[in-house]
């Protein structure tokens, strides 16, 4: 299966739009453009592992409560429990595609 960005549904939120590009009782993959001066609010997963890939954009993402600086090309390890948010610091979108893994697999 292959989807094109364009083609996505846009689930919007006050600070980001949401793509979601896959989904499946295992895994979920979704295209995030966070607007300039934004938050997604800090979340836990209790049931899931998380990788953040940016593909444009700046800012910051914080991991339990440690600062990091993020930019396009950045890869980051968000494992199950970990309290985290990213930001956007820039004056244009910052975008990154998530990855999940459910654990254990939804039903």
């Amino acid at each position: 299966m292959i989807r094109h960005l364009e083609d996505l549904t846009v689930q919007p939120e006050p600070y980001a739009d949401y793509r979601p590009i896959f989904e499946t009782s295992r895994l979920n993959v979704t295209h995030v453009r966070i607007h300039p001066g934004q938050t997604v609010p800090a979340h836990t997963h209790t049931d899931e592992d998380q990788v953040y890939w940016v593909s444009s954009g700046s800012g910051f993402v914080e991991l339990a409560g440690e600062r990091t600086a993020v930019a396009a090309g950045s890869a980051v390890l968000i494992p199950l429990g970990t309290e985290h948010l990213i930001t956007n610091t820039g004056s244009e979108p910052l975008d990154y595609v998530f990855f999940v893994v459910f654990i254990p697999e939804r039903p």
